[in-house]
């Protein structure tokens, strides 16, 4: 591959990190504020899901190439619309808006392995069209009644600080996806623990915004500045210090609210935010050996994962 080419693909995959990123905030953002009562809630979550994985393949393949992934930048977001039916509607045009531009790209580039990301992505997008005009369909025949109650200064309190909250837990998944995505041709074993710690934020940030969405607040998406951290061992370091961290805050949080079920929620949270595996062992490991770091980099390609559909 010339170097034009490759930095042709960095700069297109950035782009579209830009854009799986803004995706992913919207679909949640309306997944969270329509609710249960819609009926398509875990419908647009799912989809979510995929505009994960995404960005996961665009993200490798730019650090594959020797570029940087773009993970603090996001596409913009299209949040409010007057009816549930026109809020899908969003969704509906950032899809077709996503088809056309991968489509350009995969007709722009030469390179093989670029071409099957993109090729899968655009099938995946193609379904997510459908899949929410379908969405809007159903949701123009049954337009959702009521309005949430007014939020009294008890509610308003609690809302904000859970946003507190959530603008945090964003700001930390975008950190460990970074330095997933830095450390992963390093380290990749370090590099899947810092993605599963990213996925159980994840988790954490989508139940606390659909309480913030049920008590009638709007859960925080603002984008946040993040530490671009390289160094494997500031990384761990890092890590170790939030671990600590973030289990008081919760615990504070817990004691805040009276609603059994938000202190429920926030408890588990704060559990689970000890994660499951000691980085601290990272700091004393001793070099993997090239093979190895090979081997379980070979599990992690997209390319692998399009001969495992063949089989």
């Amino acid at each position: 591959m010339d170097n034009l080419e490759r930095q042709k693909i960095i700069n297109y995959f950035n782009y579209n990190i830009t854009l799986e990123h803004s995706a992913i905030i919207q679909y949640l953002f309306h997944a969270y504020t329509l609710g249960d009562e819609a009926g398509i809630e875990d419908d647009l979550e799912e989809i979510a899901r995929e505009e994960m994985k995404h960005l996961r393949m665009f993200a490798h393949k730019v650090v594959e190439l020797g570029g940087e992934p773009a993970i603090s930048d996001r596409a913009a977001v299209f949040l409010h619309a007057p009816t549930p039916s026109e809020l899908l509607n969003l969704d509906v045009e950032a899809e077709k808006m996503a088809i056309e531009e991968y489509s350009k790209q995969y007709d722009d580039l030469k390179d093989e392995s670029a071409k099957r990301i993109l090729e899968r992505v655009v099938n995946d997008e193609n379904s997510h069209h459908h899949l929410f005009l379908e969405l809007k369909e159903k949701l123009t025949e049954k337009e959702i009644k009521g309005e949430p109650s007014p939020l009294d200064e008890n509610r308003i309190k609690i809302v904000q600080m859970l946003n507190q909250t959530l603008e945090r837990q964003y700001k930390l998944i975008l950190e460990n996806l970074y330095q997933s995505f830095i450390t992963r041709h390093k380290n990749p074993y370090l590099s899947d623990e810092l993605e599963q710690k990213a996925i159980d934020k994840m988790k954490h940030y989508g139940w606390v915004a659909e309480e913030v969405a049920e008590m009638g607040g709007e859960p925080e998406v603002k984008l946040p500045e993040i530490d671009k951290v390289k160094d494997e061992k500031i990384i761990i370091q890092k890590n170790l210090e939030e671990e600590k961290e973030s289990p008081k805050v919760y615990e504070k949080l817990a004691k805040e609210v009276e609603d059994p079920d938000l202190q429920w929620i926030l408890k588990r949270i704060q559990k689970r935010e000890i994660h499951y595996t000691d980085l601290a062992k990272f700091l004393e490991k001793p070099d993997i050996p090239a093979e190895d770091v090979a081997r379980v980099i070979s599990t992690l390609t997209v390319g692998s994962l399009f001969r495992k559909k063949d089989k």
